[in-house]
């Protein structure tokens, strides 16, 4: 009954109420610098992965960087996921997938959170309101043996460095049931990860 309690109530709720405050305002300014050039990072990308991985991977990446998005439905994207990282371009391997972890998706206090809740490697933060067809996430990356960080915890370096731990994306719904979080200019290793989301268990 909770649950469809919730799912009447995100669905009654406006939309600009899930995160009232403007991302830019929250969001350092090198991350509103990378959300702005999120097409330049990936046409870089794309460049930089041309020949890399598998046939595999190439398709894989194809079809969720071509597939057009939706309007976001906040309460369809609440619940549990199955989610994978494909990262591309760079320096390291140009492109590579990686296994299906779990994420999850909540509502708390009007906004919508965000947490990889398996893995050595996870993240939590917060999306935003970005107009019908996108939402902004701004995030803290932590390690499996770590409580989750918040976005801009006070020991996270800021900007260009390669310490910097905090994660900032583009998520967009492909079907109620397939989700495409774009990060643009990760610290380390890639030019711009994909986070392909799928309805899980």
């Amino acid at each position: 009954m909770r649950i469809v309690a919730l799912t009447a109530t995100l669905l009654l709720l406006p939309f600009a109420a899930l995160a009232a405050d403007d991302w830019r305002e929250v969001a350092h300014p090198y991350d509103v610098e990378r959300i702005d050039t999120l097409r330049a990072a990936i046409n870089k990308g794309d460049a930089e992965a041309q020949g890399a991985g598998s046939g595999y991977e190439q398709a894989v990446k194809t079809l969720l960087m071509h597939a057009p998005a939706g309007d976001i439905d906040p309460g369809g994207m609440v619940g549990t996921w199955q989610c994978r990282t494909i990262k591309v371009g760079g320096t390291f391997v140009r492109l590579v997938i990686y296994d299906w972890f779990k994420c999850r998706i909540s509502f708390d206090a009007e906004t919508l959170k965000v947490q990889k809740i398996t893995g050595s490697q996870n993240f939590a933060g917060t999306l935003y309101a970005d107009g019908p067809r996108r939402m902004v996430f701004l995030g803290g990356g932590f390690y499996g043996y770590e409580d989750p960080r918040p976005y801009q915890a006070a020991d996270s370096a800021r900007g260009r460095s390669p310490d910097n731990r905090d994660k900032v994306a583009v998520a967009q719904m492909l079907s109620p049931d397939w989700l495409r979080f774009v990060f643009p200019y990760p610290a380390r290793e890639s030019t711009y990860d994909i986070i392909e989301f799928r309805r899980g268990e």
